[in-house]
Formats: structure tokens, C-alpha cells, sequence
């Protein structure tokens, strides 16, 4: 099969036509300077537009002339989305923002994917948030930029977690943890400790990328450790430790460390393991494991009494 020809962006107009310049000035260039503004209100730092119309205009179609219309479409579909992406997120949200767009700029670029690209979609480059529309959909779903702006965001480097792992962890686990955490308290006799162990969980599943069994693990991490730690104190009742003085004296005993905690490993020989070392009680699942049969967390405890 011959291969496929490299998409070859369209050299930019020498000259517009009077009347889209027209359309310019006073469809876009007239209310830049408000759009500038309602940016900066949402993200607490000065902001600017740059859109090389003579670029852009070269993919539009014989004839229109609404080319600032146009531009203050695709404007307007951005500070919706990056609204809603502030409301989700909140000062993560902004934080996360401004450190992958560090040059607080915004511009409108053909999709350098051609036929294979999106009709309109995101890109972090250089420090610059892109809105790429495909060469032939110009003006195109301009409102339809939500679901666009985390995956760029999260593909400009960074250390630590991601954007969706990060708010997973606060809202799915750190806000839901502390009635799960009394209840084990309770079956156990006396304060346990209970450590999700994120950091090493995230660079673990990182690591081995497709063969995490959820392609969006990222987004429900503090979830899906919630639901092993439930799926722990079910255990727990389930053998029997409520109330039961000797089983309770047996494990505290036991886990010298007053700690259950769950890590990823590179194999198991079920879909999850229960595991006894050096004092600590591991919660274990492989990667392509990864939130498989949480209600067994915690399967098989009595025998390591």
C-alpha cells in the first residue's frame, strides 16, 4: 500500500478581501478586548488572543466574508468550556491551566492531522492553547470544546498527578473515606490506619500504560480505592470480626503496624491478594486487575491470623 501524503496546511491569503476585514474589525477586533477580560476574570492572569486570520481564512469557503463572526464563534465556545472546566476542577483547574499554557495565549490553527482530525479539537503547544478545527469544517461545532480541554491540558508535562487523578483522589476518596475508616476502626477493636497509597498506585499503573485494565483509571483512582477499602470492611464482617473479642486481639496482634494499605504488583495469582508483611496488611492487585472484584479485598484475613 502506498503510504498515506502528510497533510500540507494551505499557504495564507496575501491579502484579505476588504469585506472580511470589514467582518474583523468589527465582529472580532471590536469585542477582543472584552474577550481578553472574561478570560483573565476566570483564570486570575492576563490573557491574549492571537489568531493569524490570513492563515486561517485560507480554509474557508468561496465567498464568505464572515470571518471575524467567525473567530468570536470559536472564542465564545472556549470561555464556555473553560468555565465548566473551572467549575469541575476548581483551583486545581486554574492551577493545572496556567502551568501547561504558559504563555497565557489563545489561538485557532488548522488540526495538522488533516482527514484524520477531529472537526474541532484541542492542543497545548509551546505554551499556547490551540482550538484546531479540520480543514474542511472551518466554523464548525465551536461550542462543542468541553470534552477537548483536560486531555490537553493533561498532555503538557508535568510532575505528580494528573488533573483527573488529583480530583479523583479529593472528591472520590478524601471526602468519602472517613465512614468506611470509622467502620473498620470498629470491627478491628481499635484504630487502624488506612493508606491508599497513591503515589506508588499512579506511578505503577503509569507505568504500565495499556495494561491497566481501565483506560480511564485516572478519573476514578479515589474511587476505586474507596470501593477496596469497603470492600475490606465487608470482609471484615463477613468472617466475623465484629465484636468478636479473640479474632480482634488475633489481628492487632498480627499487624504489628495497625495498617492496611493497597499497592499494585507486577502479578498476582488471583484477581486479588491479601498479603501479611513486615507488620502491614497489603491490599494487592495487578494492573490488569485494576478494580476488578473489590468487594474481595480482604479475602482469606483469618488465615493470616
Amino acid at each position: 500500500m502506498p503510504k498515506p501524503v502528510p497533510f500540507a496546511p494551505k499557504p495564507a491569503i496575501a491579502k484579505l478581501p476588504l469585506a472580511v476585514r470589514k467582518d474583523i474589525r468589527d465582529n472580532f477586533d471590536s469585542k477582543k478586548e472584552d474577550f481578553q477580560a472574561r478570560i483573565k476574570e476566570i483564570l486570575g492572569v492576563d490573557f491574549t488572543i492571537n489568531i493569524n486570520a490570513a492563515e486561517v481564512w485560507a480554509y474557508a469557503e468561496e465567498g464568505n466574508t464572515s470571518a471575524g463572526t467567525c473567530f468570536s464563534g470559536y472564542v465564545e465556545g472556549f470561555i464556555s468550556a473553560l468555565k465548566n472546566f473551572m467549575n469541575k476542577y476548581d483551583d486545581n483547574g486554574k492551577a493545572f491551566f496556567n502551568e501547561a499554557v504558559t504563555q497565557s495565549e489563545l489561538t485557532l490553527t488548522v488540526n495538522p492531522l488533516g482527514d484524520k482530525g477531529e472537526t474541532i479539537n484541542s492542543a497545548v503547544k509551546d505554551g499556547v492553547y490551540q482550538i484546531l478545527f479540520r480543514h474542511d469544517r472551518l466554523g464548525y461545532n465551536q461550542n462543542w470544546l468541553d470534552d477537548t480541554m483536560l486531555p490537553a491540558i493533561e498532555s503538557a508535562p508535568r510532575e505528580g498527578f494528573s488533573l483527573s487523578a488529583k480530583n479523583s483522589i479529593e472528591n472520590g476518596y478524601e471526602a468519602e473515606i472517613d465512614e468506611t475508616r470509622d467502620e473498620i476502626t470498629k470491627l478491628c477493636g481499635t484504630e487502624f490506619t488506612l493508606d491508599p497509597n497513591f503515589e506508588e498506585i499512579y506511578k505503577a499503573l503509569t507505568a504500565a500504560k495499556d495494561k491497566v485494565s481501565d483506560n480511564t483509571w485516572q478519573t476514578r483512582i479515589g474511587e476505586t480505592v474507596l470501593n477496596y477499602f469497603k470492600g475490606l470492611k465487608y470482609q471484615l464482617e463477613r468472617q466475623g470480626f465484629k465484636e468478636d473479642d479473640m479474632l480482634q486481639e488475633g489481628l492487632q496482634e498480627v499487624v504489628e503496624s495497625k495498617t492496611f494499605k493497597v499497592r499494585v504488583v507486577p502479578k498476582t495469582n488471583s484477581t486479588t491478594e491479601t498479603v501479611l508483611e513486615d507488620g502491614v496488611i497489603y491490599l494487592q492487585c495487578a494492573a490488569d486487575r485494576w478494580g476488578y472484584n473489590a468487594n474481595d479485598m480482604g479475602e482469606g484475613l483469618l488465615k493470616l491470623l
